[in-house]
């Protein structure tokens, strides 16, 4: 596991334990959805003050919290929104490595289990049972991601090395007539 993974792993489980003394504070749960909306403001204003890979992980932290936020505000584990935890496992793992739904799975299911009521329906629960079905996909389209993502910027140094020797040859060959000139 690199570095990044650990940090940016441990950012979003501390901003997901942060999130649960929001949602379990009855005075502060009142103002979830006011709170995505300023997460979300912040977002689009932060996009152009801050370089890529900062904006990538604030962009993490905002949208986990934010998902959170809207699932927990209209029914937890009975939102008609949870599917939006699915598409931020898939959303993680391409912004971040791949490897950190994997880690985050866990804790988004925890956080769901502390803060549901106890009458969950098995179907509900089956919901939450989803998530490690759903982590190796997301998972492995992250690695198929990087991959291609890699694979682009080798090509693109790959076409800059061969304009580079096309000019180099061009300049060779136009050397070479003018000395045959001059001869």
């Amino acid at each position: 596991m690199s570095k990044y993974v650990i940090l940016h792993s441990l950012v979003l489980i501390v901003a997901i334990c942060l999130l649960f003394f929001w949602v379990t504070d009855e005075q502060l749960s009142i103002y979830s959805l006011q709170l995505t909306a300023i997460l979300l403001l912040t977002l689009l204003v932060s996009h152009r003050f801050l370089r890529l890979n900062h904006f990538k992980m604030l962009e993490s932290v905002i949208s986990t919290i934010a998902v959170l936020l809207v699932v927990g505000s209209t029914g937890g584990v009975a939102s008609p929104f949870f599917f939006l935890n699915y598409f931020l496992l898939f959303e993680l793992s391409l912004i971040l490595e791949p490897l950190v739904p994997l880690i985050l799975a866990g804790t988004i299911i925890l956080f769901y289990f502390t803060t549901t009521e106890t009458g969950t329906t098995l179907l509900q629960m089956g919901e939450l049972l989803a998530f490690p079905c759903m982590t190796p996909l997301a998972y492995f389209f992250g690695k198929i991601y990087r991959k291609e993502e890699n694979q682009k910027k080798e090509i693109k140094n790959l076409n800059k090395k061969i304009e580079k020797l096309e000019d180099e040859l061009v300049e060779e060959e136009m050397m070479k007539s003018l000395i045959q000139q001059r001869q």
